[in-house]
């Protein structure tokens, strides 16, 4: 009876601390996913941004725009719109470009309206229409997020300021020249974790380019 009850003990102290390890193992292997998905999501974005434009063929007299940038503060997920040659051609034979506009913007989930994602919309070529209308694809980039902050460099004033828009005529007729891209998510303590990046963008004064017409 004695040892019985000595080798349930040792069972039942080793099944707690093997539980214990599973535990731990899967919070470990969350965590590493959570960062990935949220540094693969940064790098994107870096890397678009980093070839956004804007072109000398534009008409400034005329509302919309096939080129240009425009970002507004919002409340939590900051809203991204800009031209750029980033695109892939994904379909042969379809009248696509080198360029598109994308856009990142924030969306509550439709399973759950808890959770906030963080959008992006990528069209399939540029044109002077609303940006809305024009086919394109949207999908999750990370989802659950809690923040999402952008930030732009202005060389010729030297500041950083949260909003940027090519379109008004007082605004900027030029980019910025980095943007500061910040993502804050929840870890698996509950805890936020802010990650950022910085995106230089390459072509910040307007460029002499204009699409060939398929």
């Amino acid at each position: 009876m004695l040892a019985l009850a000595i080798l349930t003990f040792i069972t039942a102290m080793m099944w707690g601390s093997f539980s214990q390890t599973v535990i731990d193992k899967k919070a470990v292997q969350s965590a590493q996913e959570r960062t990935h998905t949220v540094r693969v999501a940064l790098t994107r974005m870096a890397r678009e941004l980093e070839m956004a434009y804007i072109s000398y063929h534009e008409n400034t007299a005329i509302t919309e725009r096939r080129t240009f940038l425009t970002g507004s503060s919002r409340g939590d997920v900051d809203e991204l719109q800009f031209s750029s040659f980033a695109h892939q051609r994904l379909r042969a034979g379809l009248a696509e470009g080198d360029t598109a506009l994308i856009s990142y913007f924030g969306e509550r989930d439709p399973d759950d309206r808890r959770v906030l994602n963080l959008m992006r919309r990528e069209t399939r070529r540029l044109q002077a229409e609303n940006p809305s209308t024009l086919l394109g694809e949207s999908y999750i980039l990370c989802p659950d997020v809690s923040r999402v902050k952008f930030a732009y460099y202005d060389q010729t004033l030297k500041q950083w300021s949260n909003d940027w828009s090519t379109l008004n005529a007082s605004g900027q007729q030029y980019l910025p020249a980095h943007v500061r891209i910040t993502l804050t998510v929840i870890d698996e303590r509950g805890q936020e974790v802010s990650y950022s990046t910085d995106a230089r963008l390459r072509m910040s004064e307007k460029v002499a380019y204009k699409p060939v017409k398929q």
